[in-house]
């Protein structure tokens, strides 16, 4: 079994603290663990690729706005394929680099597979056992799927899977109302998709504030229709291949009905514990599979810390950032 002195498990945040370690301190082994693509989610399925893809959503909306300031511009066509090309070749190009990188460093040893605890300080990474006498946490989140009736029947979208769609779907239909919900419905009906947005909540935007939330929703709704307080019952797929969601306003008991050619369920994020079994190395988690954490972002075992999207408090790159700081010193 090979050991190491930092084991660190993601490759997001987690790497400001490996890059610094391995600059200060070359000789204590090191190992990094990511199951997936390395750049952490923020680079691989979150706020890079959106914010690319938002750029010229939002060129299309200052040439619709042209003649207000007395210029007369159109557009004559928008090449969808092209915009999402465009974003995964940035972000490719990005992960190509990282994944170089690890893979021919010669101060770690890099396992791209899945890491799950079988014992305190013992991992099991693919075929291989490893044990470390410091572990970094930074497992990151995944999308979470709601229990809705025949969800699980029809082809549907996260956030994870929608960067991967290639044809500008007619009519989009979005379930949830934060803001993943926000920008990817300014996104596509920026495209030309006839966009709704079902948000369970009251307010759009609950995170924020309510003046905030009401302007956003305002400046939007300009271009798609936004329904908050609706609760979705059920999603089946129609004769015609389109899929059609039911709700319930939850005020007026009213029944809605959406049918689209695609959706996108954007319901917010859950633990990966279900991967890492924190519970068998005796870390703690909440009711929900978050990973408890102290002050110091210390797990309930010494010399294991977890941050980032792993404790599930803040799930925002620049959160991850600052918590690796606090983690290092």
């Amino acid at each position: 079994m090979k050991e190491y002195d930092i084991i660190a498990i993601g490759t997001g945040s987690a790497m400001n603290i490996i890059s610094a370690v391995t600059g200060s301190q070359p000789d204590l082994k090191i190992a990094v663990i990511d199951k997936d693509r390395p750049g952490g989610i923020c680079l691989t399925k979150g706020c890079i690729p959106t914010k690319i893809l938002l750029y010229p959503a939002e060129i299309i909306r200052i040439v619709e706005r042209a003649k207000l300031f007395g210029i007369n511009i159109e557009i004559k066509d928008i090449g969808f394929k092209k915009i999402m090309e465009r974003m995964r070749d940035i972000i490719g190009h990005d992960i190509k680099n990282i994944e170089e990188g690890l893979s021919n460093a010669k101060e770690l040893d890099y396992y791209q597979a899945i890491a799950e605890f079988i014992a305190p300080y013992t991992l099991k990474v693919g075929k291989e056992k490893i044990k470390g006498k410091m572990i970094l946490l930074c497992t990151g989140s995944k999308p979470k799927i709601p229990p809705i009736k025949g969800l699980d029947k029809v082809n549907y979208h996260t956030s994870d899977s929608i960067l991967e769609i290639s044809t500008l779907p007619k009519t989009f239909c979005i379930i949830g109302g934060g803001y993943i919900a926000a920008e990817y419905g300014h996104f596509f009906s920026a495209m030309g998709s006839e966009v709704t947005i079902l948000g369970r909540n009251p307010q759009f935007l609950p995170q924020e504030e309510p003046e905030v939330s009401n302007l956003a929703k305002r400046k939007l709704e300009k271009h798609m229709k936004i329904i908050t307080g609706a609760e979705v019952q059920e999603v089946r797929k129609e004769a015609t291949g389109k899929i059609k969601v039911i709700a319930v306003e939850k005020a007026s008991k009213e029944t809605i009905e959406v049918v689209a050619d695609e959706i996108l369920v954007a319901t917010g994020r859950s633990s990966n514990s279900d991967i890492l079994h924190p519970e068998k190395a005796g870390i703690e988690t909440d009711e929900h599979g978050w990973i408890k954490v102290n002050d110091f972002l210390e797990t309930s075992q010494p010399n294991i810390w977890a941050f980032g999207d792993a404790t599930g408090k803040y799930l925002f790159k620049h959160v991850a950032n600052y918590e690796s700081i606090i983690v290092y010193y």
